[in-house]
């Protein structure tokens, strides 16, 4: 009111200054009335987040708001934390128990303030929703964002198809091939699994295999639920399994003294030496990473699933959840426009992307990665049949999943089937 009877005054003035100010005006009120708001979303750092970014530009054109994405090396101790929490609309959280504690202390929104339920039960599989689920209130605190795939074989393409390019049915049919093949001196597999404090974590990758594929869904939920002890015949069965590779005499490269102290990296490199012997490793996309850039995807390496005879499609892997730090409409529909069928395009175009959304009903008919899109088939077809399964030692308690498993399965390796009755008394113990 005050700036009108300026503006009238001014006009009876000098109407000469009245215009030009004028304007001025008009256009700082209607910069300030429609100017873009500001989400903000705090995350993990993660490869391509350029392409992820260029996601979030589409979707603040057709929202009309401004999305920043602020990564941090530890989103849950630095943001949650930190107190910082009121800074951000969306996060994403990097394992499943996070995002249960954060509901269940209120410092998240049940996601149904922004999802039906129908559209949930439609786009994620049931093994998706109950991770994200407080068991205490029934609310799903987070939707899986995206997912990474482990249960891969790797192969150096050469070798492979000099051994008759054997196809396997199940675990057992690897183990037999490896006992009536391997050779002194040139051993078929590269499984290095060195990683410092974390050594043992791609040992634990093995053990949930086996448990899924050769025990099916139900023993792997009730094992990663800590409702079932390694005392249980299925349990201690599946680590005496890892040692039926690992104890064949001159079938892992170096030994097993190699495996306990040799970094994890090695394997895609030895793998496609031609000076190596390795025909295969076991392990996750996470392989992909370390291969030397003048190989190739599809010529020099290659990969399949994890053999199984009655779980032919389950596959156990990670991923980052989403969640709602602030119930604002604009908040609400940044998230609903993540979780869309249509997020991803433009990123799964990129030659070279390794984006594999969790919605089982995502458009993935612009992937032009080959390695890309064979890896979300194989999770796809999991999804269809919620046969895919969260890593199990990131859903236990951190002290047996992260701490005393890892231990475990090192004093296995080093030690053999000699100490697995004391391993399963000393995990037994911690339950």
């Amino acid at each position: 009111m005050v700036i009108c009877t300026y503006l009238i005054r001014l006009e009876l003035k000098n109407k000469k200054l009245f215009i030009p100010i004028f304007i001025l005006l008009t256009s700082v009120f209607s910069y300030l009335a429609y100017s873009p708001k500001e989400i903000a979303i705090a995350g993990p750092y993660f490869p391509q987040i350029d392409y992820f970014e260029e996601e979030l530009d589409l979707i603040s054109r057709d929202l009309n708001v401004k999305i920043r994405y602020v990564p941090f090396s530890d989103i849950e101790s630095e943001i949650i934390e930190g107190n910082n929490i009121e800074e951000f609309d969306l996060a994403i959280i990097p394992n499943p128990q996070g995002v249960v504690n954060l509901g269940e202390r209120g410092l998240v929104y049940p996601i149904t303030i922004a999802l039906e339920n129908e559209i949930i039960d439609k786009n994620y599989s049931d093994h998706l929703q109950n991770i994200t689920t407080s068991d205490q209130d029934k609310n799903m605190y987070g939707v899986l964002f995206r997912l990474i795939p482990n249960s891969l074989i790797w192969y150096d393409v050469e070798k492979y198809e000099k051994i008759g390019a054997p196809k396997f049915d199940s675990y057992e049919d690897i183990v037999l091939f490896t006992k009536e093949n391997v050779s002194n001196g040139k051993p078929l597999w590269c499984m290095d699994i060195e990683s410092g404090a974390s050594t043992g974590w791609i040992a634990s990758n093995w053990l949930e295999d086996i448990i899924l594929h050769n025990y099916g869904p139900n023993v792997y939920d009730e094992w990663s639920q800590q409702k079932i002890t390694p005392k249980n015949n299925d349990i201690k069965s599946s680590i005496l399994s890892i040692g039926e590779i690992i104890f064949i005499d001159n079938a892992v490269y170096g030994g097993k003294n190699r495996i306990i102290n040799k970094e994890f990296r090695n394997n895609s490199r030895n793998l496609v030496d031609s000076n190596n012997t390795c025909v295969f490793s076991w392990s996750g996309h996470f392989a992909n990473m370390y291969f030397p850039s003048d190989k190739e995807y599809g010529n020099d390496y290659d990969f399949f699933k994890f053999p199984s005879v009655e779980n032919k499609n389950a596959m156990v892997g990670l991923g980052d959840s989403l969640v709602i730090l602030n119930s604002s409409e604009d908040s609400i529909k940044a998230f609903n426009s993540l979780t869309s069928n249509r997020f991803g395009q433009n990123w799964t175009s990129h030659a070279d992307s390794m984006f594999i959304s969790a919605n089982r009903n995502s458009n993935i008919d612009k992937i032009k990665n080959p390695l890309l899109l064979k890896e979300t088939t194989l999770i796809r077809n999991a999804l269809n049949e919620d046969l895919f399964r969260y890593d199990a030692s990131e859903l236990m308690e951190r002290r047996i999943g992260a701490d005393h498993l890892l231990t475990a399965l090192k004093n296995y390796i080093s030690f053999g089937n000699l100490v697995i009755n004391s391993i399963s008394q000393e995990l037994e113990s911690q339950y």
